[in-house]
C-alpha cells in the first residue's frame, strides 16, 4: 500500500461529489409511494450504521414542504422550513413524470442535495458525479491495474509485472504487457507534466 501508483493519490482540482451529501430523489419518494398530496412523514440517511441526517417532510399539490434543524459552521441549531415547488411534464405513452424546481435556480431536477443550509441542486453546490473525478491519468492508471489483474498479478504498480499465466497465447500476453505500460507510462507522463516535473 503506498507505492507509486498504488492509489488515487495524484487526483487535482478534486470537487465534492454527489454521492457525498444527503439527498432527496423525486423517483425515490414517488416508488416510496410518498408524493400524494397530504402526506406526511421523515426521511433519515445513515453511514456505517450510524445516522448522518434527518428531516419531516409533507406533500401538497403542488410542492414538497420540508422542516428540519441546522447548524450554520458549527454555530447554533436552527429551525430550517424550505419550500420546494413540483413541475410536471408529459411522458411518451401518457401519464405525468415529476421533477423538483431548484429553489435557487429554478432548474427542473430529479434530485436535491443538503450541501448547505438548504436542498438544492448540484449545479447550484456545484457538485460533480464520482464518475466524473476521474481524470485521464487515473483511467489510464486503471486500466493498467485491470490488465495486471487479468493477467493474475496485483494491482499493486510497484509490483513486477505477472508472469505469462498458463493457457493464455504469448501473442496476447505481450500485446497486454504492451498496452499496460504504455498506459502506466502515458499517466505518469501526463502527471508530470501537471506538475511541472521534467523527469521522474
Amino acid at each position: 500500500m503506498g507505492g507509486r501508483g498504488s492509489g488515487y493519490w495524484f487526483r487535482w482540482n478534486s470537487k465534492t461529489t454527489t454521492e457525498s451529501q444527503h439527498r432527496i430523489d423525486i423517483q425515490w419518494m414517488k416508488k416510496q409511494g410518498y408524493l400524494r398530496s397530504g402526506c406526511m412523514g421523515s426521511l433519515s440517511w445513515s453511514r456505517g450504521g450510524k445516522q448522518t441526517g434527518s428531516i419531516y417532510f409533507r406533500v401538497e399539490t403542488d410542492q414538497l414542504v420540508l422542516n428540519y434543524r441546522q447548524r450554520p459552521h458549527g454555530g447554533e441549531w436552527e429551525d430550517v422550513e424550505e419550500v420546494v415547488r413540483f413541475d410536471r411534464t408529459p411522458c411518451n405513452y401518457g401519464g405525468q413524470r415529476m421533477w423538483f424546481l431548484c429553489p435557487r435556480c429554478w432548474r427542473r431536477v430529479a434530485v436535491l442535495y443538503g450541501v448547505g443550509k438548504y436542498f438544492l441542486c448540484r449545479h447550484c453546490y456545484d457538485l460533480t458525479y464520482s464518475s466524473q473525478q476521474e481524470s485521464r491519468p487515473d483511467r489510464l492508471m486503471e486500466k493498467a491495474r485491470k490488465i495486471r489483474k487479468r493477467l493474475g498479478g496485483d494491482s499493486d504498480m510497484s509490483d513486477f509485472f505477472p508472469c505469462k499465466p498458463k493457457g493464455i497465447h504469448w501473442k496476447t500476453y505481450r500485446r497486454l504487457r504492451e498496452e499496460s505500460e504504455r498506459a502506466e507510462s502515458l499517466a505518469w507522463m501526463m502527471m508530470g507534466q501537471r506538475f511541472g516535473f521534467s523527469s521522474w
